[in-house]
């Protein structure tokens, strides 16, 4: 507490004393400056004839503009804000004591910059505690800018025009919907192939007008959804406020509010959850590949978790419905492919052949829950071993007890 709210409590006769200080307005004012700034410096090595192109330990390229422009904020940042930290794309981290951490990518879209296309980005994103809170994003050969402080809107502006408030479209329908990306080739280099051409399928145009451009065609509502398979946090840092105050959302492959998840995507409210389901990893198991309940596990162990030891039974089988075992974390789809002749060779049978192995090797204690559904089966009522199945699968599921697993059934 204060000194003046100590006094304050000591008599209540003395005035409150408030003092309004909003510590964002003036970061997100120095971050509007120095992208400005730093859009002058980019444009004199921009669509030079003799721009020298490196690269960098990871195979992706970096010129003398991507070094300048950061060192030109870092520096600007050491006068202005000298108590906060920096995390940028080129240089060393800078340790801070204020809370604050700028977070700088001074050429998003530098193979855009390289080959003289005017679709790339100065990204400025600030963190406070841990939390982005103001995202800069300018477009040096566009002169365009997008920006956001948390709490106060997203905002557009065109050249000189006056700044104008922004937000995400409001559409519902994959459908009707703009899909664009960065790299197609990325997808399928990591194993994603198939989730791409499931979004180009389903959508009813898809571009490729990505890096931070794409994020920003989202947040202005000329695009609908922008999908970065590989994302450093410095590419998204800046997305992450101005896509909420636009009132979308920017998350990663598992649905979270993060710039840590390695990858990215921009989007309306309206197609988050058909976005995410596509994404989701996806297994199949084919019901002709098992008669047994023993077959079965051989079945979810070399499809879930090839190469791996597992118990092969039904308490191991939940561990690897919960993302044990090395299954996504997030969730996943679990295709079942000739469902309807795994319910007939899971059926009455089986489960009799089932209950009266469990049986014999059942504690005392449970020994008359067993006959009792023994009985059940003999008799042809009761569930089945492929109920128990999908039972357990569906606790996993939308709906189910342990619903954050994510785990969907598809019976096909």
């Amino acid at each position: 507490m204060s000194p003046d709210a100590d006094a304050t409590a000591a008599n209540p006769l003395m005035p409150e004393i408030t003092v309004d200080i909003d510590p964002l307005t003036p970061r997100l004012e120095f971050g509007l400056s120095v992208a400005r700034e730093a859009s002058e410096l980019i444009l004199r090595y921009y669509q030079a004839a003799d721009l020298a192109v490196a690269q960098k330990a990871d195979s992706s390229p970096v010129t003398e503009a991507d070094k300048q422009t950061e060192l030109l904020i870092r520096d600007r940042l050491a006068t202005a804000f000298p108590d906060d930290a920096i995390l940028g794309e080129e240089f060393p981290d800078k340790p801070g004591t204020s809370g604050f951490r700028w977070i700088l990518d001074p050429i998003d879209g530098t193979k855009s910059f390289i080959h003289g296309v005017p679709l790339f980005g100065t990204l400025i994103g600030v963190e406070f505690d841990s939390k982005c809170v103001i995202g800069v994003v300018r477009f040096p050969a566009l002169n365009e800018v997008v920006y956001a402080a948390r709490g106060s809107g997203a905002w557009w502006q065109i050249r000189e025009r006056e700044p104008r408030r922004v937000s995400v479209s409001t559409t519902t329908e994959l459908a009707d919907a703009t899909f664009c990306t960065t790299n197609p080739s990325r997808w399928f280099a990591m194993g994603n192939g198939t989730a791409f051409e499931t979004l180009v399928a389903s959508v009813k145009l898809s571009r490729g007008w990505g890096d931070c451009y794409g994020h920003m065609l989202v947040a202005t509502g000329r695009a609908d959804v922008m999908i970065d398979p590989a994302l450093n946090a410095w590419d998204a840092a800046a997305l992450l406020p101005i896509m909420e105050e636009a009132g979308g959302q920017f998350l990663d492959w598992n649905g979270q509010p993060t710039i840590h998840g390695g990858n990215g995507i921009s989007v309306a409210p309206g197609l988050k959850d058909a976005v995410l389901r596509i994404l989701k990893r996806s297994f199949e198991i084919d019901g002709e590949n098992f008669r047994t309940l023993e077959e079965f596990f051989d079945e979810i162990g070399r499809v879930l978790v090839p190469g791996v030891e597992w118990g092969r039974n039904m308490n191991a089988f939940n561990d690897i419905l919960r993302g044990g075992f090395g299954t996504p974390e997030s969730g996943f789809v679990l295709r079942w492919k000739n469902s309807a002749e795994s319910r007939s060779r899971l059926g009455l049978p089986e489960t009799i052949r089932q209950l009266e192995q469990n049986l014999q090797r059942c504690h005392p204690s449970n020994r008359a829950f067993v006959e009792h559904d023994l009985d059940l089966a003999k008799s042809g009522r009761g569930s089945t071993v492929f109920d128990w199945v999908v039972e357990l699968i569906r606790v996993h599921g939308p709906g189910g007890q342990e619903a954050n697993d994510r785990v969907e059934l598809d019976l096909v």
